[in-house]
């Protein structure tokens, strides 16, 4: 299958320096020296060849276990299922979501976004479905994507709280409306209760084959319903057949690699540290 690569890098330059306190003239002479040659080097360097770089890479999804890699994999689908869900809830009436467009707002949607989360969480209206029941399924199903990768019920509590908190409420939601005090407490908190009661059911559905009533269809659409969002992060895992790696990279000049004795006695080593996403499918 032809891999196509996707790399969204992170680069920032930092400048460290350091004071070294010479005992004699002579070395004071000599340090500097080799100060001013090692500097030389650096303005000879052209910064856009790639070939002046060394990159030692850590490639952070060789340190999960293989529970983590299945939670990462599921975090990484769930973000379209998200995006998903907030262009559904555009198609909605004001009068249900609350998102409400103002004609003579000139802001951005980042500059929306910064004044939304500085305002809030507030006391919201919502109707009761909303804030109640819908909230609180949603956490429950975030809670069932990790209780069914092998976490605990405390930790499955910890990775609802999370998506709800960070990637919903300050995330994805923060560009239409003000966080909701409602929905920070109620979606992990009822949430993780509910989801550990579906958790229960499912646990019994597999004791009982995968059937209710002898029907098997039956069944599938109860696993279904009981945890909808894996279902489909698994099937998209399925079709797209991702590999997803997050990378840690720290460059450095090819020519410090090299004169590494001066490391110790150095003003001027510029390093460059970031993240990589590579996704290939």
């Amino acid at each position: 299958m032809k891999k196509l690569v996707f790399s969204f890098f992170l680069f920032i330059t930092v400048t460290s320096a350091q004071t070294v306190e010479l005992y004699t003239q002579k070395e004071d002479i000599l340090s500097s020296f080799k100060q001013y040659q090692l500097k030389k080097n650096f303005l000879s360097l052209d910064e856009n060849c790639s070939k002046d770089y060394i990159p030692y890479n850590l490639n952070l999804n060789n340190l999960l276990t293989t529970k983590e890699k299945k939670l990462f994999n599921d975090t990484a689908y769930l973000q379209v299922f998200m995006l998903g869900t907030v262009l559904f809830l555009y198609t909605l009436p004001p009068s249900i979501t609350k998102w409400e467009e103002d004609p003579e707002d000139t802001r951005t949607i980042w500059e929306k976004w910064r004044d939304h989360v500085k305002e809030g969480p507030v006391w919201d209206e919502d109707e009761f479905a909303i804030n109640y029941i819908g909230h609180p399924v949603s956490g429950a199903w975030y809670y069932m994507i990790a209780r069914e990768d092998g976490y605990t019920p405390f930790e499955s509590f910890v990775y609802s709280f999370c998506l709800s908190t960070f990637f919903w409420e300050y995330g994805y939601e923060a560009f239409a409306e003000i966080p909701s005090i409602q929905d920070l407490i109620f979606t992990p908190g009822i949430g993780a209760f509910m989801g550990e009661g579906f958790w229960y059911l499912q646990n019994m559905l597999d004791a009982n084959g995968g059937m209710i009533w002898g029907s098997k269809t039956l069944g599938n659409i109860s696993y279904f319903f009981l945890n909808p969002i894996k279902r489909i992060t698994d099937s998209m895992d399925h079709f797209f057949d991702l590999s997803v790696t997050f990378r840690y990279q720290v460059y450095q000049p090819h020519i410090i690699s090299h004169i590494s004795p001066l490391l110790q006695q150095r003003d001027y080593v510029p390093q460059s540290y970031g993240f990589m996403l590579d996704i290939q499918f």
